[in-house]
């Protein structure tokens, strides 16, 4: 993961115009959060959201890309790029916002006692 202060700003920003969002430096990245759910982080100064089964296909349509960790330990991560034209569209990104938001809850592991 590498990040630029810039680009995380500049991706940050439309989030942040429509959804109360946080954010977190971790592992030479970032990591995104959305009223306490990480749902979203920032490698190599790329947006990626969260995607499950269920919304995969909003991805597929734009040819976004997935996030792949590199190394031994690496591979690919359940998190796709999020396509410059759905950044631009702020009523659109509320609901893509609020899809990985979604996949993020359905995730969730339960805690245990």
């Amino acid at each position: 993961m590498a990040v630029t202060q810039a680009a995380v700003e500049g991706l940050l920003e439309p989030l942040r115009a429509i959804r109360p969002i946080t954010s977190r430096k971790m592992f030479g990245g970032v990591g995104v959060y959305c009223d306490g759910v990480f749902f979203a982080c920032i490698d190599d100064d790329r947006l990626y959201f969260k995607a499950d089964e269920l919304t995969l296909p909003m991805f597929e349509t734009y040819g976004a890309e997935q996030w792949e960790i590199e190394g031994q330990s690496g591979g690919p991560m359940p998190y796709w790029e999020v396509p410059s034209a759905i950044l631009a569209d702020s009523e659109a990104l509320g609901g893509w916002i609020d899809a990985a938001v979604g996949v993020a809850n359905r995730k969730k592991k339960p805690k245990k006692r």
